[in-house]
This record gives structure tokens, sequence and C-alpha cells, in this order.
């Protein structure tokens, strides 16, 4: 379904020539700009304005791995833009061999396991999929016995009742802030312009002064007006507190930590792959080795939210302007926990580093791309909601569709649309409130012992 403006015929794409400026350098800011400039038949003045240097720092991009996954339950777009993306992961690490750079693509393997003695309904959907588009051998599903004597540090989750699996040889990690990197050296190659800093930090639309709806440009904290033909929204997490998103998407924060296991423990865990422990129940995931001794964990959930005083609009809450923040002592507790029954080898390693990452939540967890219903030539490109950073590759050239207007299968179910919320939605924990309702770990909670 198309947005209101694309369905009623008001949104048009922009003309040869058009001035684009795009608000935000992370993954969807730096992949459309990318695509666009390199349409050189269309020969677009592509702009991107962002408040910090690239990567900047609190990006949920900017980060030391993210998961390279096709395994999308019954999502077939979501799977087969990731196969898509991997292809040209693929060719990103060529381009990087070449120039003397490490790759920033890992193809470790999925290890996706259910909290059962089968498969639950989400992992029958991938596998279904994965077969049914000829991928069929890239998957072998472990029976208890197969992942114990393959993965001997799983055998505490098997006896736990963890214990049925399966491995996909295609897929695994990408090193986000590298890849980020990359992607602005490529934009730069092909002409993209570049502000950052005080005078690309967006502080407002700017409009036609005789048509409220008609966006004209935006307005940067310097006080200076720039003019386009279109403006592109790819502010992340921050989206829905600098535009109204008619509550269809809601910064969470999401939580992770890392480890620095000891020579002995890194050698116990050398064939680790990327997993999932029952993800799509209880939301654990972890990475192998990032090949500087981390080994990293998160939790996909409902995450916590940060009002704004004033509109209780939730707002990331990140280590850039709060220097010091951990995470929830809950959430240490939660990660204790799970890995105790699923990963025990971690009980003696204290948690290095952890932080609380800041997505962008839509309401079903499909990407929000589409046409502003409040205004005329403004595109959002927003909702990653925890999953967008594997198509990097691939996402501007999709979100490229959206602004040319084109009719797509991606373009449909992106579209701006008005979910409502599932009951409870919005009622999740708060991070930092006048009562303190959520307190943050110390340091010392970090070690291995148990808080």
């Amino acid at each position: 379904m198309q947005s209101d403006q694309q369905q009623q015929g008001t949104y048009q794409a922009p003309a040869t020539g058009s001035k684009i400026i795009i608000v935000g350098g992370g993954c969807f800011g730096l992949s459309t700009a990318y695509s666009l400039a390199s349409n050189k038949a269309k020969n677009y003045k592509v702009w991107v304005y962002d408040r910090e240097a690239i990567p900047v720092r609190d990006a949920a991009s900017n980060d030391i791995s993210k998961v390279v996954r096709m395994d999308y339950g019954n999502e077939r777009l979501c799977m087969e833009l990731a196969i898509d993306s991997i292809d040209i992961w693929n060719q990103w690490n060529k381009e990087r061999a070449a120039q003397g750079l490490s790759p920033v693509y890992h193809n470790t393997g999925m290890l996706v396991f259910s909290g059962e003695d089968k498969l639950c309904e989400n992992e029958k959907y991938s596998l279904h999929h994965i077969r049914a588009a000829g991928h069929g051998d890239w998957i072998e599903e472990l029976s208890a016995d197969q992942l114990v004597s393959r993965y001997p540090y799983f055998e505490t989750a098997v006896k736990n009742g963890i214990s049925c699996a399966y491995y996909n040889k295609v897929g695994g990690w990408c090193n986000s802030a590298e890849a980020i990197k990359h992607i602005y050296s490529k934009c730069k190659a092909v002409g993209v312009q570049f502000v950052l800093g005080d005078q690309g930090c967006f502080v407002g639309l700017e409009t036609d002064k005789s048509n409220a709806r008609s966006v004209t440009g935006i307005r940067t904290k310097t006080g200076d007006i720039h003019l386009a033909d279109r403006v592109v929204m790819c502010t992340g997490s921050w989206t829905s507190s600098v535009i109204d998103m008619h509550q269809q998407v809601i910064a969470t924060g999401q939580v992770v930590v890392h480890f620095r296991p000891s020579e002995q423990v890194k050698k116990v865990l050398s064939n680790l792959p990327v997993w999932f422990g029952d993800f799509s129940r209880i939301g654990f995931y972890g990475f192998p080795d990032n090949g500087e001794g981390i080994i990293k964990i998160a939790k996909h959930s409902t995450g916590y939210l940060n009002p704004r005083k004033g509109d209780n609009v939730s707002v990331p809450r990140t280590q850039s302007t709060h220097e010091g923040d951990t995470i929830p002592v809950q959430a240490v507790r939660d990660f204790r926990e799970y890995l105790h029954k699923f990963l025990p080898i971690t009980d003696d390693l204290d948690i290095t580093y952890s932080r609380v990452c800041w997505y962008s939540d839509s309401i079903d967890g499909q990407f929000i791309v589409g046409a502003h219903p409040d205004y005329n030539n403004l595109i959002v490109a927003a909702g990653d909601s925890g999953h967008a950073m594997k198509f990097l590759p691939m996402m501007g050239t999709r979100i490229s569709e959206v602004i040319e207007n084109q009719d797509t299968e991606y373009t449909r179910a992106w579209a701006w649309r008005k979910v409502v919320p599932r009951a409870g939605f919005y009622d999740r924990p708060i991070l930092v409130d006048d009562n303190h309702v959520v307190r943050m770990v110390t340091s010392a909670e970090l070690r291995s012992s148990k808080i």
C-alpha cells in the first residue's frame, strides 16, 4: 500500500538535475546518497547533512558488529534483500582487499536456536523461504547430539532444553563502523556533498511562505537555510523527535554488552558463529571474536524509553551526551541469567563495556519509507527497528525507488501507513526519569560476580 500522497498522485518524482538534501549520515542516509548520486542519467545534486563527523559517534550504525542474515521468518522480501546485499558485501570485501583494507563482512555463518526440542514457527518459515529461493544447500538442521559434537560449549544449553537448531552457512556479521566509512568514501567518489557539524545540524524544515505544506529545504543550527527540490529524512532513532511521525515510530533503547575473554576461552570458542538463542521469542543474540578480542552479546526486546520533558516523545540518551552511562541493572541480571544456561563459559567473564543502543522502532517492525502525509517534497526513511544495517549495500537502491515514485513490492511494503499500536506498545520501562525508576549498573556490578 502506497502513502496517501502517492495514492492521490500528489507526490511526484524529482526532475533530472534536482537538488536532493538527505538529513542523516547513517545507514539509510549514506546508502541513499550513494544510490542517487550514482544515477548519472538523473544527474541529481546530492547533499548530506549531519550534526557530527561520519561515522556519527552515537548512531546505531557506529558499532563494532551487526548481524548479516537472510533468516527472516515469513518476511520473504527481507530475505531477498539480504541475499542481494550479501552479494554486494562480498564485492566490497574485494574492493577493500585491493586497497589493503580489512574486510567489512565476515561470513561466519548463522546458528539459529529454538528454545524447544523442535523448531518454532518463525524458524520453520525461514527455512521454507530460503529453500524455496533455491538455497537449501546453505542449510543444515542439527540434532542435539550434532550441536554438542560441533559446539561443545553449547552442551549446557542443550541440557537446558535449548536443543534444536539449524546452521546457515551464508551470513555472519559486518563491521558496521568500517562499513559506514567505506560507503562514505564511495559517496564522496561519486560527488555527494557533505555538510557536517553545526552547519549540518538539522533544526527544522523550511517551507514555502505561501504554502506550509511545501518543503523547500532545511534550517540548520547556524541559522542558515539550505534549499532543495526534495528533502529526505534519514535521522534514525531521532526521527520521531525532529518530525511528527504520527506515533508510527518510537525511539527505543536496546542493551549491548562486551566481553574480553582470555586466550584460553577464545580458543574454546574459536569456531563460534553468529548465534540467535531463541531470538524470535527471547531476543538474545551474539557474535564471535571481532578480531580485536571482543565478544559482543545483545538483546532485542521491547526496549527502554527516554521521554522528553514537555511532550513525552522518547529521545535517545547516548554516551556521547551522557558519558559514563551503562545499562539498567535488570538488564545485566537478564544477561547473566540467560547466559548461565546458554553459554556458561561467560559466567567468569567481566562485562568490559555496555551501552544502550537506540533504534527507531515501528509499530509493526517494518521500515517506513515514503512521502510524509503532512508535506510535499518530503520523504522519510525510518523504522529501522534494529535490523537495517545488513541491508546497507542495497537499502539506498530501494529508498531511491520510493524517492522516484516507482511502484515495486518494496515501495508498497514500506509505504507510509497508519498502524494501530497493539495493547501495551507504548508501555515500556523508562530509562531515566525524575524518580529514577530504572537504575544503571555501576562498573563494579559489571564484573563476573553476580549482582
